[in-house]
């Protein structure tokens, strides 16, 4: 399982694990909510968030990130 201070390193791209709560939701299906920062050279993202299945493999919600990351990169410097 994911856990605070993990990080990810994607094409050039670093995703570092800040924050991570375990919920269940009425249904009884565990649930986590992540919080992220990502790091590009002297780059550093405010913390932003996002939801996944306590049991989902994080490497395809990083590479999410990441390439819609590089997508808006532009207008964030």
């Amino acid at each position: 399982m994911v856990k605070i201070g993990d990080k990810f390193f994607q094409q050039g791209i670093t995703v570092e694990i800040v924050e991570v709560i375990e919920y269940t939701r009425f249904s009884g299906r565990k649930m986590l909510l992540i919080g992220y920062r990502i790091k590009d050279g002297d780059y550093r993202s405010p913390v932003a968030h996002f939801w996944m299945d306590a049991f989902e493999d994080i490497t395809e919600k990083i590479k999410e990130i990441v390439d819609y990351y590089l997508s808006i990169r532009k207008v964030l410097r």
